[in-house]
């Protein structure tokens, strides 16, 4: 955010999110525009997309598509459909260990749901060590 896109009937400036680090806050404080932020707002937003990803990966569901996607537009889906879905089975994340690097609101809540998935969870966040 830039001062020249701040109209001047700007009265506060709201982040969604944790940092401020996209708004000029000195310049805004001068401009007697207070800024605020709300950490914690998009963190179960922000989790479900990591564990969605986590997901996605070990199952290897995008490779799956695209390959089925190839497939069909080469009119071999049907035949193929049985035998080639093998190739993407991948991996359960039960039992596996998943690092987070961080645990403030989104780093914790994706540790205790990743943990209900039966991963082991190990983290570290510098502020707390």
């Amino acid at each position: 955010l830039q001062e020249s896109e701040v109209p001047h009937t700007v009265r506060a400036i709201a982040r969604c999110g944790a940092g401020t680090n996209n708004v000029p806050v000195a310049r805004m404080t001068e401009l007697g525009i207070p800024v605020f932020n709300t950490p914690g707002a998009n963190a179960n937003a922000v989790k479900e997309l990591v564990l969605a990803g986590m997901l996605l990966g070990s199952r290897r569901v995008v490779d799956g598509i695209n390959h089925m996607t190839s497939l069909g537009e080469q009119g071999l889906a049907k035949e193929r459909v049985e035998k080639d879905k093998a190739l993407f089975g991948g991996r359960e994340i039960k039992g596996k260990t998943l690092a987070v690097i961080g645990l403030g609101h989104i780093g914790a809540s994706t540790a205790r749901d990743a943990e209900h998935l039966g991963m082991k969870v190990v983290g570290y966040d510098p502020g707390l060590s």
